[in-house]
């Protein structure tokens, strides 16, 4: 049978028995789910991990994850962070990509919260250049990163210093106008935890962002299991906007707005033509970006990856 955390309710991870017990779906406890396909670890370790779908929500998860993604499945790939002077193709690409993308992210932020400077938390700030280019603008960043060399490396190349996870704890309540988290919240084991402690820290007209990898999207019906941003084991949680919108409600938060974000699809369409071991990855992957990207123009739900913008329920919405 599927053992399922549930104190509080709101935590939930998977570990499989015995897959003959009808399993639940730790977001909408529906017991229509199914064993949805195998993914490998293309990128680090080749081992292969089996997903599992709830048919209600939409929620996907990664079953049988290591309990620590340690040296062996971690993938740190500093080198894509180093990138000032890049050399290779892909390099420069990603480079220019990541610059106009952190541009949107400061626009998205500053647009929706109606604000030019205010606190912003920054949690999973991966190498601190985001959270950097917003302290440039004045606003008060708190950046929290799990990885010691990320850590330094902020500190390094944009004199940024970031904290530890476990600095959360200390944060008092209604601190912050705005909380990012970029591409993170899919690799929390206890996602609903991590939520019920930035809506704690969040101030009550506060908002907080969430980019996730969109399991709809285009690429990854093209791209079935070798799809890059199923990314086993590292991503423990596949959300659409379905099941998105569910887990900020469980949480007390109202979706306000959600959009694609537009370049994902070009970094993922690589990766994965590599892990299909096509001739002229690189050249394919973005060509089928492009694709993809096009179609998403008019289906925005449909992209590689979506950002959330939620908000607090009022006390007349509770």
């Amino acid at each position: 049978m599927l053992k399922l955390l549930t104190t509080p309710i709101s935590i939930y991870y998977f570990c499989v028995v015995d897959l003959e017990s009808p399993i639940s779906c730790p977001l909408c406890d529906s017991k229509d789910t199914t064993l949805f396909m195998d993914s490998t670890d293309y990128a680090v370790s080749g081992e292969s991990y089996s997903l599992v779908r709830c048919n209600n929500c939409g929620l996907i998860a990664t079953l049988n994850p290591p309990t620590e993604i340690n040296d062996k499945y971690s993938k740190l790939n500093l080198e894509l962070y180093r990138v000032d002077k890049p050399r290779r193709f892909f390099d420069i690409v990603y480079y220019y990509m990541r610059y106009i993308t952190v541009r949107r992210k400061i626009r998205l932020v500053e647009s929706k919260t109606g604000m030019r400077r205010g606190k912003l938390l920054n949690y999973g700030a991966k190498s601190g250049f985001f959270s950097s280019r917003m302290s440039d603008r004045g606003w008060t960043v708190t950046s929290l990163e799990q990885h010691y060399e990320k850590r330094m490396f902020s500190l390094e190349m944009f004199h940024h210093r970031m904290m530890d996870l476990t600095e959360l704890d200390s944060i008092p309540k209604n601190s912050y106008d705005a909380i990012t988290l970029w591409h993170t919240l899919e690799h929390q084991f206890f996602p609903g935890s991590l939520m019920d402690k930035l809506c704690s820290v969040l101030k009550p007209n506060g908002l907080i962002f969430v980019a996730v990898p969109n399991t709809d999207s285009f690429d990854a019906t093209f791209y079935g299991n070798k799809w890059a941003a199923w990314d086993v084991p590292r991503h423990l949680w596949h959300f659409n906007p379905g099941s998105m919108m569910m887990f900020g409600k469980t949480h007390g938060l109202v979706l306000m707005y959600h959009r694609r974000m537009p370049f994902d699809v070009f970094f993922i369409s690589v990766l994965s033509e590599k892990f299909r071991k096509s001739r002229w990855p690189t050249m394919k992957g973005l060509a089928c970006g492009f694709l993809f990207w096009l179609k998403t123009n008019t289906r925005r739900d449909r992209g590689s990856s979506i950002v959330y913008v939620f908000r607090k329920k009022t006390e007349y919405e509770a």
